[in-house]
């Protein structure tokens, strides 16, 4: 450290006990043991106690550190012990209560030095009473620490703390997404527009990733600030994992008004991008119409339009390309709902020309020409005109499909069937010999 460098006050604090703390400072070669001895006075730790200090990483300090100390972070004294990453509750200070729930609570925080914001949820221990809600916690952790997009929430840290868990998160002060409909919605379509595209290009990153969300909904979509255009998905702890043509994670959890007819129905709970495909379209209704598509008075009234996709059809006030990709969405086969990259095609195509000519073809009609398409392409593979003198002769010799062959036949005298040499055939035994050379 340089001799006429001032000198620098750091925060310290107890290691798994963040509630002692002390301020003391740094001077011109000043070495680790010297800062150890200051601290442990301050914090009335034995002196003879072989003490470690730990930076808000959880990195242990040595002397060459000791100049490189920033007055904006704290340091942690260990008696020995591992760092508790629990300890790094004292870098923020708590604003205000976010919300409530079953499993515990999201709180507001800022940080001491840098005062940028976090939103922290506190799950308590306790309130896990079954391997499922173990299960939902781990999962969520596991599945945002890989994500990593614009659109999707991001978690920071996570630790235990008081026999909680602790989830650092991603501050998203513009609030739910159903909150700002109560209030503005439904919404103009230019609008509608840039949401919905945001949240299936969140969407297909996460089916690419092999990850289906499975509790898609207004309330799991906030606004990243008060300027209510940036999206972020939040709440992935009932999302599983999928594999193409193999058994994907099961659950029958998720949001009654969000569900797709195949769970309901008993005839497939497994991860699937359809479920999310079914969920979107009932959001991208609702921020058309201001209604939920299934919305009825009891469960057993929505559960039974569910079962049969019966809705409300949009008003003619919402333009066509809409029309066609609610449809296209909210089907009972989840084979016959769009795919991700369609939704995104059909969004881009028409957010910037709402009013051009969209078809209008039921699902019925839809599927025939796929099928018809299907088989157009399988009888011009089999139909396209080709060189026979290209065909390997194994593919026409000795086939029952080839009628030419006895037609073009002679016999010898000695009564055996000959066949004509192809006009190309001594070439090519030229050719042979000529590269042999």
């Amino acid at each position: 450290m340089n001799l006429f460098e001032r000198s620098k006050q750091i925060s310290v604090f107890l290691n798994k006990d963040i509630a002692v703390s002390c301020e003391t400072q740094i001077h011109s070669h000043m070495s680790l043991d010297d800062l150890l001895t200051e601290c442990k006075e301050k914090l009335n730790v034995e002196r003879h106690s072989k003490c470690l200090l730990y930076d808000s990483q959880g990195a242990e300090l040595s002397d060459d550190d000791i100049e490189y100390l920033n007055e904006e972070e704290p340091l942690f004294l260990s008696q020995g012990e591992s760092f508790t990453k629990g300890s790094t509750m004292a870098l923020y200070n708590q604003v205000k209560s976010l919300g409530e729930g079953g499993f515990g609570s999201v709180s507001l925080y800022e940080h001491r030095f840098t005062h940028a914001r976090v939103a922290i949820k506190s799950i308590k221990l306790r309130s896990l009473l079954s391997p499922e809600d173990i299960n939902r916690v781990y999962s969520e952790i596991a599945v945002l620490r890989e994500l990593k997009h614009t659109n999707i929430v991001q978690l920071y840290n996570t630790f235990t703390l008081n026999e909680e868990i602790c989830f650092v998160m991603e501050y998203c002060s513009g609030g739910e997404l159903s909150a700002y409909l109560k209030t503005f919605g439904p919404l103009p379509e230019a609008k509608v527009y840039s949401i919905a595209l945001q949240i299936v290009d969140a969407i297909r990153y996460c089916h690419n990733s092999k990850i289906v969300h499975r509790d898609l909904k207004l309330e799991n979509i906030l606004f990243s600030s008060d300027s209510y255009s940036m999206i972020k998905i939040v709440d992935f702890g009932i999302a599983g994992m999928f594999n193409l043509g193999k058994s994907g994670e099961k659950s029958d959890a998720g949001s009654i008004l969000y569900i797709p007819p195949e769970i309901y129905k008993f005839q497939d709970n497994r991860a699937n991008p359809a479920i999310d495909i079914w969920a979107m379209g009932c959001i991208f209704y609702y921020l058309l119409t201001g209604e939920h598509p299934f919305m009825h008075e009891t469960v057993k009234e929505i559960i039974s339009h569910i079962e049969k996709v019966s809705y409300k059809p949009l008003s003619n006030t919402i333009s066509k390309p809409w029309h066609r990709l609610i449809k296209g969405m909210l089907r009972q086969k989840p084979s016959n709902r769009w795919e991700i990259m369609r939704i995104q095609d059909h969004l881009e195509k028409y957010v910037d020309d709402p009013d051009s000519n969209v078809s209008d073809d039921s699902e019925e009609e839809e599927n025939k020409k796929t099928m018809a398409d299907a088989k157009i392409q399988k009888f011009n593979t089999y139909t396209k005109p080709i060189n026979l003198l290209q065909v390997p002769s194994n593919h026409l010799i000795g086939k029952s499909h080839s009628p030419s062959r006895s037609s073009l036949s002679d016999k010898n005298p000695e009564g055996r069937k000959v066949f004509p040499k192809s006009p190309t055939a001594g070439k090519r035994v030229a050719n042979l010999f000529d590269q042999k050379k």
